[in-house]
């Protein structure tokens, strides 16, 4: 008897998508009834199917949570039950991400609060939900390996569009299948195909489609493409995945993967149609342990630039997020004593979290062929003043409720606290609302000594501005205001000549145009200005300006010195410069004050600095500015380099000195004259980029009409090459600033000073604190990024004993309990990784 061995088929996995174009196709009433209706249809279908083959059962993938948050809305319990089941079947893939967004630009925080409405889904119904999506836009950040990792997704793939593009190299990728690994050394399986030459030179061939966004489009032919790809030495593996069929249709109503699958399996191929995950964990299994691995940034974003063309709107999205730092850390407070404060803000809140995301849906380009710009930007808008909304509402009613539980014995004078929402005690200024007299004292209600402070106005509203020394960590400290008869004076080295501002550290220049053409750090004279191009620090183009135009002094005290030049040169704007007596931080506020045409603004700072070398943050990394091949982060292809991500900070240094730079609006930086296709790390500049149409008409036409723009940025030299921990606290302290807010006297906490927890290294910076999503009563959130390149022990402590804690992810799912120490949480960090705990208090 013969017998014969057949080779086990190759496998070919063809999933169905509507690939959503938000805003884009349709308007946002459109887009809405066709999720349900598409829902609709292929839970119908899959029920349908259930009792083929595994291979021939119907499966659908949407491609944002989004889908079901707009199903739930808009269907039946029974119905909305019925989308659960068969999301736990395996029937309906649902990834992490809300919509398809660009968040390699956008902070950290946004990409995660993007995927919290994915994690109550996941809580609250045991839902694996292990993919999640950036889609379509040409370039793939870094930093995102680690944010989805860290909150529970093991796959990924890409697929872009070659469309309205200035990346080169989509048809060379390295590699096909390979671990994105992040610095902290988490990992997430990436299938990213290579483009095909004829895609990008033939926008009508409808062959060889991988390596899209839309590579199941024709399922025969892509049957075809995955064949050809596993009979090419690239591609050595005998599983192969075509997914997405919809491209930019509105609405993708198909019954035709199974029947494509039924056709053209055989003895050689089984063709399985998809929900994409069982591609990844089939794939996994069998070459999981062999792959490659890449430690590579292709570029933040390259559709995301037009952020910049709704600029001042974009800012205040960031500035929102960096505000929910304070906000929830007060909450925080707040309900430890309050179990029930601000539960009514649940509805409000899941809305922000999906908003927040949303707003940064990858159609920026606004060039669809059914909604105008106009209606883009006042969609953006909207989801802006969303997620805007409610971050106001709980930053002010939770610094209202803590001002009526700090006791205040003395109810005869006016006291407030001064709260820090950072992770360190910190001694730096605090502007209280205050329409008072001038003749007080100002006392630090810890040891009764008075503290130097000044009368000032802020875009026309007055302040009490004082130095708060050692304010506690995650805490507060009380202050008290004493009417006196003559106030106590402060000596002070800060100095006002004509456009000369100095104080102990510093002397600088500063011209009417707002341009900074000297610094002089006092303690090595050095200058740390030198102009490239005409252009000096701060500058929008005036350069060296008419000198003889004049500055003058807004606010002058004890505490601070703020010069203040307004020009129409290059454009209409205001900036100002303040030094403090006691902090060595420049802080600058721009204020451009008309409408803005397509050209990209920017303001240029240009270091008297050798061989630069440059650092920044990208979304959840801290990069160097250099190809991988030269020690540095970046790929040498298939990347964008001309506007390069600017969270909170660069730092541009040499072998021996730096300077940092903080970044409070703006999303973009240029490195020294870099282009889409090349670095330049030889030039001491950066351009931080203020507003603009970076890509020919893409984006919104002329900032949508708005005619305001803020940009605050700091400076700080330093001696040395770049470290990261200086990097990030210095920029997280300026924006982070001491809120400063009235006590009206409750009972709850202490009516001097408080520090509700604190981490026992300094590397290790406190990125949230916060309730956890279902309440205070499922513990305290705490996020933690170990901004170093070695693993560090670390403490967590706490005002009582903490009773329990664990490990969660990001979207505060899967806990697993950390052993105590006598109260304290003892853990490791992981080298420049980001955790989340929980953690519940001693009663």
């Amino acid at each position: 008897m013969t017998t014969y061995l057949h080779a086990q088929p190759k496998k070919i996995y063809l999933a169905n998508d509507d690939h959503t174009d938000y805003m884009w196709t349709g308007d946002e009433e459109t887009y809405k009834k066709a999720f349900s209706e598409m829902l609709d249809y292929y839970i119908k279908l899959n029920d349908s199917t259930a009792h083929l083959p595994y291979n021939l059962q119907n499966k659908w993938n949407c491609d944002g949570s989004y889908w079901v948050y707009n199903y739930r809305e808009t269907r039946s319990p029974e119905q909305f039950s019925k989308l659960i089941k068969q999301i736990r079947d395996g029937k309906i893939t649902v990834p992490l991400n809300s919509m398809i967004v660009l968040m390699g630009a956008a902070p950290a925080e946004a990409t995660l609060r993007d995927m919290y409405y994915a994690g109550s889904l996941k809580r609250k119904y045991g839902l694996d939900l292990p993919l999640v999506l950036n889609m379509e836009d040409q370039v793939l950040p870094l930093g995102l390996s680690s944010l989805w990792a860290g909150s529970g997704a093991r796959y990924s793939w890409k697929g872009v569009c070659t469309c309205a593009t200035k990346v080169t190299g989509l048809d060379r990728h390295k590699h096909q299948m390979y671990w994105y690994k992040g610095l902290d050394d988490q990992r997430v399986l990436m299938k990213w195909y290579s483009v095909n030459p004829s895609m990008i030179t033939n926008r009508k061939e409808y062959r060889y489609n991988l390596g899209t966004y839309l590579e199941a489009a024709h399922q025969n032919n892509a049957v075809t493409d995955c064949k050809a790809l596993m009979n090419d030495p690239v591609y050595p593996y005998s599983i192969a995945g075509a997914f997405g069929k919809g491209g930019d249709d509105l609405k993708t109503l198909t019954s035709n993967f199974p029947k494509v699958a039924k056709d053209k399996s055989g003895a050689d191929y089984e063709v399985i149609v998809s929900n994409e995950i069982d591609f990844f964990t089939d794939f996994e299994k069998q070459y999981g342990a062999s792959l490659p691995t890449e430690t590579t940034s292709y570029g933040s974003t390259e559709w995301g630039n037009s952020f910049a063309s709704l600029a001042e709107v974009s800012a205040s999205v960031k500035r929102a997020i960096e505000k929910l730092r304070t906000a929830e850390a007060v909450y925080t407070f707040v309900a430890l004593k309050d179990k029930k404060f601000a539960q009514d803000l649940a509805t409000q809140k899941e809305k922000a979290w999906l908003a927040c995301g949303m707003y940064f849906e990858h159609d920026w380009t606004a060039d669809g062929p059914h909604i105008t710009r106009k209606q883009r930007a006042d969609w953006q808008k909207k989801t802006a003043g969303i997620f805007i909304s409610y971050v106001d509402t709980l930053y002010n009613r939770s610094l209202k409720r803590l001002g009526q539980l700090i006791a205040k014995p003395n109810n005869t004078t006016e006291s407030f606290y001064v709260f820090n929402p950072l992770n360190w005690v910190r001694s730096d200024y605090s502007d209280y609302p205050y329409a008072g007299p001038a003749t007080i004292r100002v006392v630090d209600k810890t040891d009764g000594k008075e503290v130097p402070f000044q009368l000032i106005r802020k875009k026309d509203k007055p302040y009490l501005r004082i130095l708060a020394s050692n304010v506690p960590s995650v805490g507060y400290k009380v202050f008290e205001i004493q009417k006196v008869a003559k106030p106590a004076t402060f000596q002070s080295s800060l100095a006002v000549t004509d456009s000369t501002i100095e104080n102990r550290f510093y002397k600088l220049k500063f011209t009417a145009q707002g341009v900074i053409t000297s610094l002089i750090e006092k303690a090595t004279n050095r200058e740390w200005v030198k102009a490239k191009d005409k252009l000096y620090l701060n500058d929008l183009g005036s350069g060296l300006g008419n000198q003889g135009d004049k500055v003058r002094v807004e606010n002058k005290g004890a505490v601070s010195v703020t010069l203040m030049a307004s020009s129409y040169k290059p454009i209409k704007h205001t900036s100002k410069v303040t030094l403090f007596e006691n902090s060595d931080r420049i802080e600058l506020e721009n204020y451009i004050t008309q409408n803005l045409d397509a050209k990209a603004v920017t303001y240029a700072f240009s270091l008297n600095l050798d061989k630069p070398d440059t650092w920044h943050e990208e979304a959840g990394a801290i990069l160097r500015v250099k190809p991988t091949i030269k020690g540095g982060h970046y790929a040498d292809t298939a990347s964008r380099f001309d506007w390069l991500a600017m969270n909170h900070f660069a730092d541009m240094s040499d072998a021996s000195r730096g300077m940092i730079l903080s970044n409070r609006d703006a999303y973009f930086m240029k490195v020294g004259k870099s282009t889409n296709t090349k670095l330049d790390e030889d030039t001491p500049q950066l351009k931080v980029l203020a507003a603009g149409q970076i890509d020919n008409a893409l984006g919104m036409i002329n900032q949508d009409g708005d005619s305001y723009f803020e940009h605050f940025l700091a400076l700080k030299p330093h001696i040395g090459g770049f470290n990261a921990n200086d990097a990030m606290r210095f920029s997280l302290a300026h924006q982070n600033p001491l809120v400063a807010h009235p006590i009206q006297g409750g009972s709850g906490y202490d009516p001097s000073q408080f520090s509700l927890v604190s981490l026992s290294d300094p590397d290790a910076m406190l990125w949230a604190l916060k309730p956890a999503e279902e309440g205070i009563e499922k513990g305290i959130i705490m996020r933690v990024w170990n901004v170093a390149d070695t693993n560090k022990a670390v403490t967590v402590s706490a005002n009582v004993p903490i009773a329990k804690g664990f490990n969660t992810t990001h979207i505060e799912t899967d806990d697993q309990a950390i052993s105590l120490d006598k109260g304290k949480l003892t853990t490791e960090l992981g080298h420049n990784r980001l955790h989340t705990f929980r953690l519940f208090l001693a009663r």
